[in-house]
Order: C-alpha cells, then sequence, then structure tokens
C-alpha cells in the first residue's frame, strides 16, 4: 500500500464543502497576512540550447484520483488518533492543493511590479540538481549524488532575442520570435487570458504529448510558464487559480527545494512513475522552484538503464528573476 492509499483509509470518506474551502482559505490568509513578500527569483522550463531537461520525463502523461487531501500527522487527538497538520494553517486543520493555490494566487495578484519595456530584457537564473537518464544497466536511486549547474538567460521582452553564456562567453541569438510553445517572451506572457476558466481553456487547446485537451498537458504547461519566466502579477495569480480547476492535482507530502527546506509541494503523476511537482514556500507561498521525483520504479526499455522509486530525476531552484536594460546584466 502505498502513501496515498494509506491517506484515504485513514481520513473520512467525505468531500470538503465550498465553504469549508473558504474557511480554511480565510484562516490561511489571516496566518500569513502583514508586509506583502519580496518577490523571489525566477526562470524558464523551455531551454534557450540544446540539452536541457527540466521537469518532465518523455510524453507528458499524467492520471492521479483527484481530490486527495494530504495529511501530515503531529501528534493526535483526544481519542488517539493522528491530528492533521499542513504548514501554514492553524489549528491544526487540514489543507489541499486547492486551498493552498487559492493562498498562493492572492498573495501574487497584489504583488508590486512595473512592466519592461520592448527594449528591456527579462532575466532569471536557475540552479538544477539532475540525475540524468541512466544508461545501459545503471540504476540511480535516492542516493545517487545528483549533477549541478547553474543556468543564466536573458530575453529580449519583445521575444526577438534571447542571451545566455556558453562556455564563458556571452552569446546573443535570435529566437525566431513569439510563437514558441511554451510561451517565454514577456509580450506574449503579458497577452494570455487572466480569467482562470479562459487560461485552462487556452491550455487545453496546445497541441502536445500524448494529446490536446488533456490535463496532464496543461498541468505541464503551466508548470513550465511558471517555473521560468518573469510574470505580471495577475497572470502568475490566474496561473494558480487554473491549476487548481486541473482534475489530479494534489498537496504532496514532504515537498523539500534544492536546499533541503521544507517547501508546499503541488503534484501531479507523470506516465505513472514520476510526479512533477510545484513548489512554494510553507510561509509566504512564494515560487521557489519544481521538482520531479520517481514514485515507482522505471527502466528506459530497450538500451537505457533504471530508477528506482524515490530517485530524482530534476530539482530546480529559483535563484534569481528581474528586468534589466541589457543582456549580461543581473537585477
Amino acid at each position: 500500500m502505498d502513501d496515498i492509499e494509506m491517506l484515504r483509509e485513514a481520513r473520512p470518506r467525505r468531500t470538503p464543502s465550498e465553504a469549508g474551502y473558504s474557511a480554511a482559505r480565510a484562516a490561511l490568509l489571516e496566518r500569513i497576512a502583514g508586509p506583502a513578500p519580496e518577490p523571489e527569483r525566477g526562470r524558464r522550463f523551455r531551454s534557450p540550447r540544446p540539452g536541457v531537461r527540466l521537469a518532465a520525463v518523455g510524453a507528458v502523461a499524467v492520471t492521479i484520483a483527484a481530490g486527495v487531501t494530504v495529511v501530515q500527522s503531529m501528534g493526535a487527538d483526544g481519542n488517539g488518533r493522528p491530528r492533521p497538520v499542513v504548514p501554514g494553517l492553524p489549528g491544526g486543520r487540514v489543507a489541499d492543493a486547492r486551498v493552498v493555490l487559492a493562498a498562493a494566487a492572492d498573495l501574487a495578484q497584489n504583488r508590486p511590479f512595473t512592466p519592461p519595456s520592448a527594449g528591456q530584457w527579462t532575466y532569471t537564473e536557475t540552479e538544477y540538481r539532475e540525475s540524468g537518464k541512466p544508461g545501459p544497466g545503471v540504476v540511480h536511486t535516492a542516493k545517487t549524488p545528483l549533477k549541478t549547474r547553474i543556468d543564466r538567460t536573458w530575453t529580449r521582452a519583445d521575444g526577438l532575442r534571447v542571451a545566455f553564456y556558453d562556455k564563458g562567453k556571452l552569446v546573443i541569438s535570435p529566437t525566431g520570435g513569439p510563437g514558441v510553445m511554451p510561451p517565454s517572451d514577456y509580450a506574449s506572457l503579458a497577452a494570455l487570458p487572466r480569467d482562470p476558466d479562459a487560461l485552462l481553456a487556452w491550455a487545453y487547446k496546445q497541441k502536445a504529448p500524448p494529446k490536446s485537451g488533456n490535463p496532464q498537458v496543461a498541468f505541464s504547461l503551466f508548470c513550465s510558464i511558471l517555473g521560468y519566466n518573469v510574470l505580471p502579477p495577475a497572470l502568475e495569480a490566474a496561473i494558480y487559480r487554473a491549476l487548481a480547476k486541473v482534475p489530479g492535482v494534489t498537496l504532496v507530502k514532504n515537498g523539500v527545494d534544492l536546499q533541503g527546506r521544507p517547501a508546499l509541494s503541488v503534484g501531479y503523476v507523470i506516465e505513472g512513475w514520476v510526479r512533477q511537482e510545484i513548489l512554494l514556500d510553507p510561509r509566504t507561498y512564494v515560487f521557489r522552484g519544481l521538482r520531479s521525483i520517481v514514485i515507482k520504479d522505471h527502466s528506459f526499455a530497450p538500451q537505457g538503464g533504471t530508477l528506482k522509486k524515490g530517485a530524482i530525476d530534476v530539482l530546480a531552484t529559483r535563484i534569481a528573476a528581474g528586468i534589466v536594460d541589457r543582456p549580461g546584466q543581473r537585477p
């Protein structure tokens, strides 16, 4: 029996009402109310050059039961049963992905922001730790050392130029212009819908493996946009609210970022063996990064190795992001 099945058996068979969601969300926001958090920094899921493999592995295929509430046990109630607790919620209340995403959306919506001009550049910096695809006969486990690299990228706001370091040299190259999917230039991002239903409908229309209209495609697309771009606050909020409407999104237990710090993790299972996660700060609900973790042993047939349950495929942590006047400059 896996963790999700144990949690299902341990909790009552009922679904929280909309009023319950609203009450939990209000309590959460009251707990974390105060000065708006200073924005952390970001980066992109699309690579400006070959060889960068990020959150998803292979075709994006997602299957996981919808509406599972993840519970953390901290002590017990008067009857000796575990007391459910999720970081950030007072009084040991149980939260799920919808509550967490609603809080993240409300906080993002109010973040101060000045959009770039057409000639300015967005800068994103991300640190990656990744196992890499194992070769024939090679087995990667949770103890396999991860390779570390830092990716720094500048994208002109009009989407026509991208810059990055290659062997210590700053390289500026054309991008092919707006229209790349997933969108990575500010002009294209700023044009996306702010209504979460319209944004989700847009994501469902995108053609990506295995087929358009699949929730797994929408989740992966939103991870890409959220994880690796400088976003207008209203769009970031809309993405969180749209993610809350994707069937099967769950709050994952024991999320951690690259530094090993606890993180709230909103996840989706891909191809039945790897879970892609969005990592949020458990106190401020600011985006921290992405993680892909193996949840079921997987072999790459016919000439590949094996990833064992618990192995980290990719762990990406946001270091910096902002708007600058020229490539090579940092915010």
